[in-house]
């Protein structure tokens, strides 16, 4: 694909500056930046948002106890708040 753009003579001089910098060409350098915009606003899924809000909220944790807790989690409960 082929783009014409205008650029003002602080835009060019940053891209000058970009092209020498990274040693890439113009074509190389727009390439790079639609990647780089595109992946910081890419919106997450829905499994992802949910997860990020678990995260946030401080629902996901972790802990270190037998392996067989699936079946044993009875005895490490605390259910004196139930009696």
């Amino acid at each position: 694909m082929q783009i014409t753009l205008e650029l003002d003579n602080q835009h060019i001089e940053k891209l000058h500056a970009l092209e020498n910098q990274l040693k890439i060409n113009a074509s190389e350098l727009v390439a790079v930046a639609i990647d780089k915009i595109f992946n910081e606003n890419k919106m997450p899924n829905e499994g992802q948002a949910a997860y990020q809000l678990m995260l946030q909220s401080g629902f996901i944790g972790c802990v270190e106890l037998d392996e067989n807790l699936s079946e044993n989690y009875k005895d490490y409960l605390d259910w004196s708040h139930k009696l």
